[in-house]
């Protein structure tokens, strides 16, 4: 009768597990990590960017609700200037702005002509190297910028 080499050998199995879950969370830190250390730079540098930009809202299965933005390339382009940084590629990796599930669904019920009436722009830090993290999404409100979370709390 044949027996599975996990069956015969339980320490590996556990020891195969526990590498498995090191290594993910292991992952998931670094991901912190980095994320704290451009923020960190960013600051201490001065280089937090704002854009302005438009949006719609898509649904996807895999991601989930987020804000789809359209970054303005020529505010991008002058930030990059002053940084003395390409910044191209922020066109494309920062155009996704993820919010609680709840607020996501309140975004969903305003029209789209009516959320970029409220001229969103998008705050970045961004490192030495280029590369951002998303600081906030903020939205007019009266007179003054407000993230959109707090925005979407006054609606509910």
């Amino acid at each position: 009768m044949k027996t599975s080499f996990f069956r015969e050998n339980p320490v590996i199995s556990r020891l195969i597990l526990v590498l498995a879950v090191v290594l993910q969370i292991s992952v998931i830190a670094a991901m912190f990590v980095r994320a704290a250390a451009i923020k960190s730079e960013a600051v201490k540098n001065n280089s937090v960017i704002r854009l302005s930009c438009t949006a719609y809202d898509p649904f996807d299965p895999f991601k989930g609700r987020y804000v789809r933005l359209s970054i303005n390339r020529e505010e991008l382009d002058a930030a990059g200037a002053r940084l003395g940084l390409d910044l191209s590629r922020l066109a494309k990796t920062s155009c996704d702005y993820y919010m609680q599930e709840n607020y996501a669904r309140e975004v969903d019920k305003i029209n789209w002509q009516d959320f970029n009436g409220l001229n969103p722009v998008l705050e970045l830090y961004v490192d030495k190297k280029g590369r951002a993290i998303q600081k906030a999404l903020l939205v007019s409100s009266g007179s003054q910028e407000i993230p959109i979370e707090e925005y979407i709390r006054g609606r509910l």
